[in-house]
C-alpha cells in the first residue's frame, strides 16, 4: 500500500510542478473562464507522468464543474470562447463541459457545440476518462 501512496504523492508533486509553466501559458488566469482566484493545475487527460499537454490551469468553480458536472446556468458562458482554444486540453475540457450543459438542455451550450468544428484527434479524446 505504501508504494501506491508514494506513486500518488509523486504524481501530485509532478502535477504541481507544472503550475509555473501553465500560469505563464494562461497569463495567470483560469484557462476556461479567465478567473484569477483559486487557480490550480488540473489534469484533463490521465497520464502516467503529468505534462503541460494534458493539464490546464483552472479556478475552483471550473475544477468543480469538471469533476462533478456543471450547474446549468450562464456563469460558464466563457466556455463559448475557450472551446475554440488552440491548446488541446483547454479545448477538450471546454467541450466536455459544454456537452454536459447541453445534456441539461442549456440552449447556448448546444448552439456553441453545433458551431464548432472539432478535429478528429480532439474528438477521439473528449470522452476519455469520463
Amino acid at each position: 500500500m505504501a508504494k501506491g501512496l508514494d506513486r500518488h504523492q509523486a504524481h501530485k508533486q509532478a502535477l504541481a510542478a507544472l503550475g509555473k509553466n501553465l500560469a505563464r501559458r494562461a497569463g495567470s488566469r483560469c484557462e476556461l473562464c479567465e478567473a484569477t482566484q483559486g487557480l490550480a493545475v488540473t489534469e484533463v487527460f490521465a497520464r502516467e507522468e503529468p505534462d503541460e499537454e494534458a493539464a490546464i490551469l483552472a479556478c475552483e468553480r471550473c475544477r468543480t464543474a469538471l469533476s462533478k458536472g456543471p450547474e446549468p446556468h450562464d456563469s460558464l458562458r466563457a466556455l463559448e470562447g475557450s472551446a475554440w482554444s488552440e491548446v488541446t486540453p483547454v479545448q477538450v475540457a471546454a467541450i466536455r463541459l459544454l456537452k454536459a450543459l447541453s445534456n441539461s438542455e442549456v440552449a447556448w451550450a448546444q448552439e456553441t457545440l453545433d458551431g464548432l468544428w472539432i478535429p478528429d484527434e480532439i474528438a477521439a479524446v473528449i470522452d476519455e476518462g469520463r
